[in-house]
């Protein structure tokens, strides 16, 4: 599989409100960055499928996501730039919640995006009142990884990726918002809700496992914008193997916070 599936590629730039009649930042919305990219437009269909609250898709220019995203009144794309601090309050104002799903896409951006842009959109959600934000990351960000061959690897795809990562995930951590940190190991293609989804904190190799489709991500983090066993959390994400039996995919979403700390635990 491609390293360039691990990770959703959008760099998102200067806030501006999408023309679409009657659609203002007043109602209370689900607030997705990186929305352009394969798993944030992943997250704002499963928000428009799931959730009755409208829905604010962050990206880079509208204008390219033109009869790209499903048509729906609760819908507004909007134009945004998470390295800009302004820019992320305008478009968290009234946010019930966030989800974090942009990248950088420059050799250069990971500081800016994936550690700098985590930090602006933490600050704006916790002044907005946002309930949660959910921060997309990865696998084998923190250090005990340093010297593992893919994380190297992803390292140097983007200059210091994995540590920016890791240091955007410590970034939501102090920012006193609350949060949920998802660190998917490997991103597929394909329809979600087919496989059985395997999970782990620590950072470690999972057993068993392989990549996750971007459909069941977005469904875990939706999931993990409302469930109360999300809070706090940081947790591996990844897909069973096939042949083994698959439980549906809501019974799953249900259950999977059972076995798993809060940080502070």
């Amino acid at each position: 599989q491609p390293f360039t599936s691990w990770h959703p590629l959008i760099y998102t730039s200067a806030f501006i409100f999408a023309n679409l009649p009657g659609r203002t930042l007043n109602a209370m919305a689900n607030v997705v960055f990186g929305a352009g990219g394969p798993t944030g437009f992943e997250c704002v269909q499963r928000l428009l499928e799931v959730s009755t609250d409208p829905v604010r898709a962050v990206v880079r220019n509208p204008d390219k996501y033109q009869g790209t995203f499903p048509r729906s009144e609760r819908l507004a794309v909007v134009k945004g730039d998470v390295t800009d601090l302004a820019s992320c309050k305008e478009a968290c104002k009234d946010a019930k919640g966030v989800i974090f799903a942009a990248a950088g896409k420059d050799y250069f951006s990971p500081h800016a995006v994936d550690f700098m842009g985590v930090a602006n959109v933490a600050e704006a959600a916790k002044e907005a009142g946002a309930s949660r934000v959910v921060l997309v990351s990865s696998m084998m960000v923190t250090k005990k990884n340093n010297w593992k061959p893919l994380r190297i690897l992803l390292n140097n795809i983007r200059y210091s990726l994995m540590d920016n990562k890791l240091r955007g995930e410590d970034a939501l951590r102090k920012s006193g918002v609350p949060y949920t940190i998802v660190r998917p190991g490997g991103l597929a293609r394909g329809p979600g809700g087919a496989a059985t989804l395997l999970t782990g904190q620590g950072d470690n190799k999972i057993a068993g496992s392989t990549s996750i489709s971007r459909a069941d991500v977005a469904a875990v983090c939706v999931e993990a914008l409302t469930n109360p066993g999300a809070r706090g959390v940081t947790f591996e994400l990844v897909a069973q193997a096939s042949g083994t039996a698959v439980q549906p995919l809501a019974q799953q979403l249900a259950s999977i916070w059972s076995g798993l700390k809060p940080d502070s635990a």
